[in-house]
């Protein structure tokens, strides 16, 4: 049973008296830890994928469970939806699988010669991008497999993301740098330098150019594509696991190390938002298309819906 504190929360956007809350839809379970989550296109499936190796497919709705993407041989690190139904996941055994929308595996990309710890898959759904405890980044077409080999991080790489023009591939390590290389001319860009533990996160603005990052430091950044810092938000020893910006990129909700949810306000560069959402880290954030909700994953193998209430 879920706790009463986590109902209801409500924080205040700013001096134009938007407020914003956060209200709890409904919970979810795998049989371990869920690592990420991600709505299809029209919002009405949710898909979690867990450290039990499965992918579980949701209707947003009515929390049915309707589906499961078995064949990964370790936990799965994360999933996607490619804008006709198709899926694409990555697991900790090295691998990335594409499914069809009913199911079935269709394709397996492999070359990770340690854990994949990470991935993102592009808003078109042409490009994948991986990275792994070999502490390389892999660049991958979801049509023909394997576009480019990125070395140069001293640690594992535990988070990456592509840019919503699909010319940058960012990439976080524990060597506590974010890199930005170039997707079209398969070369570094630049090093960004100012967290002082491990890039956790990394999310790409889907409305500016606007990279944020979160760390165990238990600070936010953010940056424009040029290495710039514009901002840091937070601190203290509470790590931030998740991110992830609404689709307008007004808001950036973030999952920590003490089970909380933020939602930090982009423009005014500030939290707004922190709430108790589950038992210990948050792993995983994601809003729906529309950004009327908000799915939040967890160490605690919970997944919970929560309607993003703005008046």
């Amino acid at each position: 049973m879920v706790s009463a504190m986590f109902l209801l929360a409500a924080g205040f956007a700013g001096g134009d008296g938007e407020s914003i809350r956060l209200v709890l839809q409904r919970s979810l379970s795998h049989n371990n830890a869920v690592y990420w989550a991600a709505f299809n296109k029209d919002g009405k499936t949710l898909a979690t994928a867990s450290l039990d190796n499965n992918v579980k497919l949701w209707t947003v709705a009515d929390g049915k469970h309707v589906g499961t993407l078995k064949g990964h041989g370790d936990g799965v690190a994360f999933v996607g939806f490619l804008p006709d139904g198709s899926i694409a996941t990555a697991s900790l055994d090295r691998s990335l699988k594409l499914w069809s929308a009913d199911g079935k595996a269709t394709q397996t990309f492999t070359g990770h010669q340690d854990y994949l710890s990470c991935a993102a898959l592009s808003n078109s759904g042409a490009l994948l991008a991986s990275g792994g405890f070999d502490k390389t980044v892999r660049l991958w077409s979801t049509k023909s497999g394997a576009l480019a080999t990125f070395s140069g991080h001293t640690g594992n790489v535990q988070s990456v993301a592509i840019s919503p023009d699909e010319k940058i591939v960012a990439s976080g390590s524990d060597d506590r740098t974010i890199r930005l290389w170039d997707a079209q001319a398969k070369k570094l860009l630049r090093t960004l330098d100012g967290h002082k533990l491990t890039v956790d996160a990394l999310a790409f603005s889907p409305r500016e150019d606007l990279l944020a990052s979160s760390s165990g430091d238990g600070t936010i950044r953010l940056w424009n594509l040029e290495g710039k810092p514009l901002a840091t938000i937070g601190k203290g020893s509470v790590g931030i696991k998740s991110l992830a910006f609404s689709p307008d990129g007004k808001l950036l909700a973030a999952g920590g190390t003490d089970g909380k949810i933020r939602l930090v306000k982009v423009s005014e560069r500030r939290e707004i938002l922190r709430i108790p959402a589950h038992k210990n880290s948050v792993y995983g954030v994601a809003f729906n298309p529309a950004g009327t909700l908000l799915a939040s994953t967890g160490f605690d193998n919970a997944i919970h819906i929560w309607e993003v209430r703005v008046k």
